[in-house]
């Protein structure tokens, strides 16, 4: 058995936990901001929250828990060489580990959970949303079987974090290959149904592309899951975890955070249009300048209508004017007979003067 005398200062004192703890904090801090400014966005200023908002707070609470556990594995010394580990080190890092597993499953499927729920307010097309609902359930089911395939890894539970008690454990790497594989493919299905869902629009063909990008932003998580499976082969090759382990670790934290960031970017449109207009001033104008035109074309329309009545008015006017001269020729009395018109009224007219509806 080597001892750290058989290794070089330089090898002992190898530590990357300041990279690590660098990425568990910073991503997590970005998640939280984009969160927080997706609920005022949503609570106050459009005034429509939903179940999709309180699923992506749920994920953030647990990706925190995931980047806490990580924490706690760096402080047992993740990210060092084995050899200068104690026994009580290895354990508690492995007692981490377990834990940042669930938190991690469970941070990422109500990522997808929220993204499916986004899908489903903005979808009324059935085969579509059999889509989504079908994706929804996936998500859950392999949420219950990740949950329990992770408990059950390893019999008795605790000879996960200390292979000294008797028992056995399932080839790990293959229930980690397997459920890397199954997340990959969920990340592929939420990109792809953007284009099903939007695809009957009529919008112009680069606002549509603009909108699938959008909608798909969530499923960008994908590529830290591609990354994370490479990592996921270093440990289970590895001869030295605690030194491999910061890539799985690193990644994961990424994948979880970048998935709820991304999640949460399509609903700020309206917190950006509020206080950055002009980002979003020719799209504003073009439809003001829609609703302009047709506000114009039917007072145009009100105007016609109301001098035809008035033209009938007169004629009306007229014809009972002619029957009253007959009537006085006959009794040698003139009448005079004055029938009043009404006078007009305002018109408001939207981004234009008032206009007097007056006889022609």
């Amino acid at each position: 058995m080597a001892t750290t005398s058989d290794f070089s200062p330089e090898y002992l004192n190898a530590n990357k936990g300041p990279q690590i703890l660098a990425i568990i904090i910073v991503f997590p801090c970005l998640a939280t901001i984009t969160v927080s400014l997706r609920l005022y966005t949503r609570f106050q200023i459009v005034h429509n929250a939903s179940y999709e908002d309180f699923a992506i707070l749920l994920a953030l609470i647990f990706g925190i828990a995931t980047s806490i556990c990580q924490g706690f594995q760096v402080y047992n010394g993740m990210g060092r060489h084995i050899q200068v580990l104690t026994m009580h080190q290895g354990i508690g890092s492995l007692k981490a580990l377990f834990a940042s597993i669930m938190m991690y499953n469970f941070g990422l499927t109500l990522v997808k959970l929220s993204i499916c729920l986004q899908y489903l307010r903005i979808t009324v097309d059935k085969h579509v949303r059999r889509g989504i609902l079908a994706l929804f359930w996936v998500t859950v089911a392999n949420c219950v079987q990740t949950f329990v395939t992770g408990v059950l890894s390893c019999y008795p539970v605790a000879k996960f974090w200390d292979d000294r008690i008797p028992g056995g454990c399932v080839n790990k790497a293959g229930l980690w290959y397997g459920n890397a594989a199954i997340n990959i493919i969920q990340d592929i299905w939420l990109i792809t149904l953007p284009i099903f869902i939007l695809r009957k629009l009529q919008l112009p063909k680069r606002e549509k592309i603009s909108l699938i990008l959008i909608l798909g932003l969530g499923g960008f998580a994908s590529l830290a899951s591609v990354f994370r499976l490479h990592a996921l082969y270093i440990v289970a090759i590895s001869k030295d975890i605690t030194w491999d382990n910061p890539g799985t670790a690193t990644w994961s934290a990424m994948e979880l955070n970048i998935g709820i960031i991304c999640a949460s970017l399509p609903t700020l449109r309206a917190l950006l249009a509020k206080h950055f207009p002009r980002v979003f001033h020719s799209s504003t104008s073009r439809r003001s300048y829609h609703h302009q035109r047709t506000d114009e074309s039917d007072v145009q329309k009100k105007l016609v209508r109301q001098q035809e009545d008035l033209e009938a008015a007169q004629n009306r006017a007229i014809v009972v004017r002619e029957e009253f001269d007959i009537q006085s020729e006959r009794k040698d009395s003139p009448v005079s007979l004055s029938l009043p018109v009404q006078a007009p009224e305002m018109i408001q007219v939207p981004h234009m003067a008032q206009i007097a509806r007056h006889p022609l």
